[in-house]
């Protein structure tokens, strides 16, 4: 019995990469929605694994490189999925790229420039193996955290179909602001930027409690309104909100 429970968070994990290959599938066939919201499903999963294993006080190293190769599928290959596809929306060129082999001809429809989509999963793969390697005892994140850049790039198309933010969807059509977000979301995945994690505990004072209540208010009023659109807003509004306790604490 000891041992099935301490595959529980173990198996918590692999629904979370699971859900990252479904929404992979989901992305390829350019079905927006369902791979945003598998997308949702596996980070979910993912922010209970590690919750549940350290309070039945089974933490691994095992668990924890689980936890990270879930997130490269999840949080990091998806997004560079969707990004493809929005590239090709754009209306850039896909080439075909032949290649005789024997007596076998192999075609490659590849769109050159979307290939910049992959470096999602780059960035979040070396994010990742940073994360692995520090000792911080902080409650925050530094760097942008995988998941939210995820939530940030695979809720776009949801954005750009949505007919309260027509006024934006011709720019985030652009295959420049996409290469722009791109190398600045890399960048912020793999700075110091500190930011506020979402894990609250009974010996959080309030000046840790009060953003994580402000950005969880905002994020169920927009979600009404939006549904899974309103989730580039409520990246936007985190990473202001981080800006704005990291200003205070610096007054401090």
């Amino acid at each position: 019995m000891k041992k099935v429970v301490k595959q529980i968070p173990n198996l918590i994990t692999s629904a979370n990469l699971l859900c990252g290959c479904l929404a992979s599938v989901f992305a390829g066939l350019n079905q927006f929605e369902a791979a945003f919201w598998t997308v949702l499903l596996g980070i979910t999963f993912d922010l209970f694994d590690g919750m549940i294993a350290r309070s039945l006080n089974i933490t691994s190293d095992l668990g924890l490189q689980l936890d990270s190769l879930a997130d490269v599928i999840t949080s990091g290959f998806t997004p560079g999925i969707v990004v493809y596809q929005l590239f090709i929306r754009s209306g850039i060129l896909v080439h075909d790229f032949k290649i005789n082999i024997f007596s076998e001809t192999i075609v490659f429809s590849i769109a050159p420039l979307a290939l910049i989509a992959f470096f999602l999963p780059i960035g979040a793969a070396f994010r990742l193996a940073k994360f692995n390697s520090l000792q911080s005892k902080s409650s925050d994140f530094f760097g942008l955290p995988t998941p939210a850049n995820a939530l940030f790039f695979c809720s776009l198309p949801l954005m750009i179909a949505h007919p309260s933010f027509s006024f934006v969807a011709p720019l985030f059509k652009s295959a420049h602001v996409l290469i722009f977000l791109i190398f600045l979301s890399v960048f912020m995945m793999n700075s110091n930027w500190r930011l506020f994690s979402l894990k609250i505990n009974s010996k959080s004072g309030i000046n840790i409690f009060i953003f994580p209540l402000i950005l969880f208010l905002i994020s169920l009023l927009l979600v009404y309104i939006y549904q899974g659109a309103g989730f580039p807003i409520i990246i936007l509004i985190y990473l202001m909100l981080s800006a704005t306790r990291n200003w205070i604490l610096f007054q401090a």
